[in-house]
């Protein structure tokens, strides 16, 4: 068996380290916290259980997938539940939405704020319907080094529309298509998940409709964190072997003899623990962590894909302004997923990713309440509130300072004022925040992003960083700042993609099995 360090227990280091475990690697996972997860932990304070990051559980088929791979199920695994609504929006204009469980339900409320849209939104699902088929099937299981990925039928039947998308923005598309201002919120909202806003995401991301808007939006009952601790139950199994408190500081890299263009190796790790420096040695090293992180500090200049010129013109995507709230009482107002969406959206992403970057005030803020739902993440008669405010990536807006505190103040009572709660903030019996910077101080992520890296067109598919080191032979990459992108679903999907490059399988979609020996079978 080969040795297998991987860098950082997220779910992308996670999943890549028990699917490398089933392809007969002896693998141990560095982690620098003290605990697994990484963003999609889990903070327990006073009988509230707060998830401290992911909060949507969307596309499903592909948490199947991978616990498919690993002989089991996500229904073996979790207990879900589909949300009816899927989440309801509050306007600053006080008008409120459910946004609810079926299209054709979808399609009455749009028809019910717009007469006469439902056939331009019939087209608009349909053809994200489709998008997203041909993307899961041929775009996202995929490394990108061959250009055979992209020569199915499929694909090349559909060239000229993908192209257009890619070349015209999400806001265009949906001005296209209804003219409600909260219509075109409910539609433009899922560029958040990408990191950005309509107007700078392509107009391929439509597909985003397809998951909350067709096939709906389900919760793993005891929260999200229950799906970190399901792969870490398959990833042991598997034989996988986790340190926390242990931080790689180096990779040192053996430089290659002859041809100067011969990538290097990696044949140690060193990481800092309790007990000084450790060397683990390692015939196979995953970069599952932010990689900015890797590529600056622990890979030296020679030996580097992306030099420090280059990382200037990269788009780190957003920060974000984190709340969890335990509250004292019932908020009946809020539903499990909840949008506060203000007037001037171009106002509120302006301040996000424009020029002259601040705080936005007022703000259109996601608030999940999943005691709503699951009584269990709460104490009984109370609501366990987590609240996010997309941000700039500013690693000086950190938890504890008191404009930062202030600002985190002032959301409480506009949402207190959107919702019809007015003693809210007297209710709050447990608060934690955090910003950017403390994302700095967890996970060295680059300018505080909180997702990762944003899914523009340059930092898209194939022009994402790959699952493969140019200049470290024995080097792999996963996690959101390498194809497919950001999210949950993706990071599963980019580990799945490190499988596929060790195996020299340049083939899209995924893979039928994982194990020692065994054949790549592309769905």
């Amino acid at each position: 068996m080969s040795r297998a360090v991987v860098i950082g227990a997220g779910i992308a280091g996670m999943a890549t380290a028990t699917l490398l475990a089933h392809e007969g690697h002896e693998v141990t996972v560095l982690e620098r916290n003290d605990w697994l997860g990484g963003r999609a932990g889990s903070h327990r304070e006073a009988g509230f259980t707060f998830d401290t990051g992911p909060s949507w559980y969307l596309m499903p088929e592909v948490f199947d997938h991978f616990f498919r791979l690993c002989g089991t199920s996500a229904a073996e695994q979790l207990e879900l539940v589909t949300l009816d609504p899927a989440y309801r929006v509050f306007a600053e204009d006080g008008r409120v939405a459910d946004v609810p469980l079926g299209r054709e339900r979808v399609r009455e409320l749009f028809e019910s704020l717009e007469p006469g849209c439902g056939p331009r939104l019939d087209a608009y699902l349909d053809s994200a319907s489709k998008t997203y088929d041909i993307a899961l099937r041929h775009l996202l299981y995929s490394t990108f080094d061959s250009p055979a990925a992209l020569a199915h039928p499929d694909v090349l039947g559909n060239i000229g529309p993908l192209a257009g998308m890619l070349t015209s923005s999400l806001a265009e598309r949906i001005e296209g298509t209804v003219t409600h201002p909260l219509l075109r919120q409910i539609l433009g909202y899922p560029a958040v998940f990408l990191a950005m806003s309509p107007d700078r995401a392509s107009a391929i991301y439509h597909l985003m409709s397809r998951l909350d808007l067709i096939d709906g939006v389900q919760y793993p009952m005891g929260g999200m964190y229950t799906v970190i601790s399901a792969i870490e139950r398959c990833a042991r199994a598997a034989g996988v072997e986790f340190r926390t408190g242990a931080e790689v500081v180096a990779l040192p890299v053996d430089r290659a003899r002859g041809r100067a263009a011969r990538p290097g190796t990696v044949s140690e790790v060193v990481a800092r623990t309790s007990a000084g420096l450790e060397v683990l040695p390692a015939d196979l090293v995953v970069a599952a962590c932010d990689l900015h992180h890797v590529e600056t500090t622990l890979v030296e200049p020679g030996f580097r894909t992306t030099d420090s010129a280059a990382w200037t013109r990269r788009d780190p995507g957003m920060g974000g302004v984190v709340m969890m709230l335990g509250i004292d009482r019932r908020l009946d107002s809020l539903a499990h997923h909840n949008l506060f969406l203000t007037t001037d959206w171009d106002a509120n992403f302006g301040a996000i990713f424009g020029d002259d970057r601040s705080l936005p005030d007022p703000a259109s803020v996601y608030v999940c309440a999943p005691s709503r739902t699951d009584p269990g993440v709460a104490p009984d008669g109370c609501e366990n509130v987590f609240v996010l405010v997309p941000s700039p990536a500013d690693p000086s807006l950190r938890s504890g300072q008191v404009e930062f505190e202030a600002y985190c103040d002032r959301i409480v009572e506009q949402l207190a004022a959107w919702a019809g709660e007015p003693d809210l903030a007297e209710h709050i019996v447990v608060r934690r925040t955090l910003g950017p910077g403390d994302y700095v101080d967890d996970f060295h992520a680059w300018q505080g992003t909180i997702l990762g890296p944003a899914n523009t067109l340059r930092q898209s598919v194939f022009f994402r960083d790959g699952a493969r080191s140019a200049k470290i032979g024995n080097l792999y990459r996963a996690g959101a700042f390498t194809a497919p992108g950001v999210g949950l679903p993706m990071c599963l999907i980019s580990a799945e993609n490190v499988v596929k490059a060790l195996r020299g399988d340049t083939s899209g979609g995924w893979l039928d099995a994982v194990g020692a020996g065994t054949a790549p079978e592309p769905r």
